[in-house]
């Protein structure tokens, strides 16, 4: 119920008042309501609270902050193309990475929690099937267009794509066998420099042209 009270009083200030709020009142708001957030629902967490506000705060937008519940794991997920798709695309993040679906924070600047905090499943962490451009979660517009990325199904086999949750996404084709083809696209994508190991590893997306994340072992609540 602490959540509950924080955000009525956060939310449900007067349209004069958020209107007389400086941009630095504002951001103190949020990181207040973040905090008292995470302090009600993981109060036994090992890392700072105000580490993890920091982190996201210093997070360039559009970015969306989730969590695992069940471990009480955050993970934050940033420069999207647009808010509106920020919110999912971050969920899709934190459940690739800890294999459990995960419940939303915030997006940008505004705390999107009213009430408890609650799981949502995404579906495209199960898909299974044909490789489908619009079935690939988390992945950005410049990621979507690269012609490696758009042209895949006609790529030479064996062949193989990792995925990362930060939603980078890595390719190996024409190996010599399905297995080398799997084992040089994680190679790509864990040993990318641009991230250096942060966020845990990369999962395979695809092997041929056939989807294999939604066989991942996900766990939903």
């Amino acid at each position: 119920m602490r959540i509950m009270k924080f955000l009525v009083v956060f939310l449900v200030l007067p349209g004069a008042a958020l209107a007389a709020l400086t941009n630095a009142e504002r951001k103190s708001q949020f990181e207040r309501a973040m905090a008292s957030i995470i302090a009600a629902t993981t109060p036994a967490l090992r890392t700072p609270r105000d580490v993890l506000v920091k982190d996201y705060v210093a997070c360039k937008p559009n970015k969306g902050q989730a969590v695992e519940l069940v471990g009480a794991s955050y993970f934050r997920s940033c420069e999207h193309d647009d808010a509106s798709v920020t919110g999912d695309r971050s969920l899709e993040a934190c459940q690739l990475r800890y294999g459990k679906p995960c419940a939303l924070i915030a997006v940008n600047e505004e705390i999107v929690v009213e009430g408890e905090l609650a799981s949502k499943d995404m579906p495209r962490l199960h898909y299974t099937g044909k490789y489908d451009l619009s079935q690939i979660p988390i992945i950005r517009q410049i990621t979507r267009q690269r012609p490696d990325v758009q042209n895949y199904d006609k790529a030479m086999e064996p062949k193989a794509m990792a995925i990362h949750p930060w939603g980078k996404l890595f390719i190996s084709a024409g190996d010599p066998s399905l297995g080398d083809a799997q084992a040089a696209a994680l190679a790509k994508c864990n040993s990318d420099p641009t991230r250096n190991g942060r966020d845990g590893g990369c999962f395979v997306y695809a092997v041929n042209n056939d989807v294999v994340i939604g066989e991942r072992r996900m766990q939903p609540k």
